[in-house]
């Protein structure tokens, strides 16, 4: 099963886009100022465009791993994360204890419960990511990025760190409460999964 790409980025574009959607887009609007490249045979030139931008992202991604240490480049890889995450879901307001429940549930629905391990304290989450909403599994080598779902080989693990953000981002807002997370496993890493640990600071009385 593949993901429609055109419906994908449409979306993402009204929405505010992920982190490396807006270079993709940038690589659109530098073919409109040049004569077009003939696309291969059985490639549209959308499909074109989104293989451009995923090398625009990989230049990128290769020229913080050269300039900057690791700390840094994943500070800019998880703001980066943080703002596709609030592009995609507007501010709110803190949630209540019982919405923060739903959260919960919804998180443990969407990726299968036993795919989310919380702590009895309710601070440390374990969440493995396995397949996306269209059925692509990342045991088959699937990113969980929709922009590298098809990562080309040599892509830089550094770009999980977008995901880092997203999934802090997503936490907070879904909590109300401060999240720290770190990366344990991912398909650009060589697992066949991607999982996380969130920490979350402790519910206020």
């Amino acid at each position: 099963m593949t993901i429609d790409r055109k419906q994908f980025l449409k979306q993402s574009a009204a929405l505010g886009g992920c982190c490396g959607l807006a270079l993709a887009g940038a690589a659109g609007l530098a073919d409109a100022a040049t004569p077009a490249a003939v696309p291969a045979a059985g490639v549209t030139p959308l499909d074109a465009r989104v293989k451009q931008g995923q090398q625009v992202i990989m230049r990128l991604i290769g020229q913080l791993d050269q300039q900057l240490d690791v700390g840094k480049r994943a500070s800019i890889m998880e703001a980066c994360g943080r703002l596709c995450q609030q592009g995609t879901h507007p501010p709110a307001p803190t949630p209540t204890a019982e919405q923060a429940q739903q959260f919960m549930a919804g998180i443990a629905k969407y990726v299968g419960a036993e795919n989310v391990q919380e702590s009895a304290a309710g601070t440390a989450i374990t969440f493995v990511f396995k397949q996306n909403p269209e059925g692509l599994k990342t045991a088959d080598g699937y990113c969980l990025c929709p922009i590298f779902e098809d990562a080309p080989k040599g892509i830089s693990a550094t770009y999980c760190q977008c995901s880092v953000g997203y999934m802090k981002g997503m936490f907070e807002r879904g909590t109300g409460r401060p999240a720290q997370v770190e990366l344990k496993d991912s398909v650009l890493r060589g697992s066949k999964q991607c999982s996380f640990v969130v920490t979350l600071a402790p519910a206020s009385a």
